[in-house]
């Protein structure tokens, strides 16, 4: 039987890798019905009509479900670690920008935006 040596660096890099990983699999649920709560809030603030606000939703799941093989591929190609982290990177990105939307256009093609970066 071998010993492996463990670090105090490698188990925190894991902890680090687990509850990053945790997180991003909470979040990309809550984002699919995150919009479809608010609608009706962001539809007063931003002055949208009932199609615009059904492109909340519509946007993120159109743009996620597209673009899902394709990240696959593209994690094959570059890495898996080196995809996630641009992803996650992204979808936060977007997260901040659409609290700063200034009307319902933007606020969906951010939530476009936000569904790839998901994917």
């Amino acid at each position: 039987m071998m010993d492996y040596p463990f670090s105090a660096v490698a188990a925190r890099r894991r902890r680090f890798v687990l509850a990053a990983v945790c997180m991003a699999a909470v979040a990309l649920p809550l984002s699919f019905s995150g919009g479809a709560v608010a609608t009706p809030a962001i539809g007063r603030a931003l002055h949208g009509g009932p199609v615009a606000m059904n492109w909340i939703t519509n946007a993120f799941m159109l743009a996620f479900g597209s673009f899902l093989m394709a990240a696959g591929a593209l994690a094959d190609q570059f890495g898996r670690k080196r995809v996630f982290a641009v992803g996650v990177g992204g979808f936060t990105l977007m997260s901040v920008a659409l609290a700063f939307a200034p009307s319902m256009f933007v606020l969906d093609l951010l939530r476009a935006a936000q569904g790839l970066a998901a994917a």
